[in-house]
């Protein structure tokens, strides 16, 4: 049986959407349902951040629908038993949040590159609709947090910036890693380059030095048919 492998490509590439988005939900809902690992929020984005960087308009949105299913069926657990209907509208607006969140880091990434600073930026007036038009509030909790240093900083600059802060760390510790990456890349083939170099010129230099010590093909002359050769 024939097997199409177009098929396979889009169910890899969901798969891997999938993979990347739930890690990213997962590490939201635990910071987001215990407050004292906030810290998790440090890093939560990174896996759905590095696969928005490398797909299409289309795979951005679906990202952003995935992770906030993930997300919504995780941390509001409790409100999907008990009032179904808030939940699926929660749900419904974590998936417009997520989605226009990816269409603008697609866009962004498009036209001057993937920049920590803008992609933090671009996270801001989500981050107050969220907390100011709807009952989801902020998906970085903070306030709860175990930890008073963050708490004491939101309330210095405002929680906005916190979440600003937060998606920029994401972003920059992405960067980081793929700089560290193809900077390790480059290295590698740089020696292995470097040795084929110098082999290559290493068995030049044998077969200039041995060439003056080549015998010459010379020998006794002997006759043939009364011909001397010599």
């Amino acid at each position: 049986m024939d097997v199409d492998p177009k098929h396979n490509d889009i169910t890899l590439r969901l798969l891997v959407h999938f993979v990347c988005a739930g890690t990213s939900a997962l590490i939201l809902s635990i910071a987001h349902i215990h407050p004292e690992y906030w810290f998790l929020s440090l890093f939560a984005l990174v896996p759905f951040l590095w696969r928005l960087n490398r797909t299409t308009l289309a795979g951005s949105i679906l990202l952003g629908v995935i992770l906030a299913g993930c997300y919504a069926f995780v941390a509001f657990t409790g409100e999907a038993l008990v009032t179904p209907g808030i939940f699926f509208l929660n749900l419904l607006l974590l998936s417009l949040v997520f989605s226009i969140f990816g269409i603008a880091v697609n866009r962004i990434r498009s036209y001057i590159g993937f920049s920590p600073v803008f992609i933090a930026a671009l996270w801001l007036p989500l981050e107050y609709v969220l907390t100011h038009y709807t009952a989801l509030g902020s998906i970085f909790s903070l306030s709860n947090a175990g930890s008073g240093f963050v708490v004491r900083f939101g309330s210095l600059f405002g929680f906005l910036m916190v979440s600003f802060g937060i998606v920029f760390i994401n972003s920059l510790i992405l960067v980081l890693i793929e700089h560290a990456y193809l900077k390790g890349c480059s290295n590698s083939k740089f020696r292995f380059s470097k040795e084929k170099l110098f082999y290559l010129r290493s068995r030049e230099l044998i077969l200039i030095r041995n060439s003056y010590h080549w015998p010459e093909l010379r020998g006794p002359p002997f006759k043939i048919y009364g011909l001397v050769l010599n």
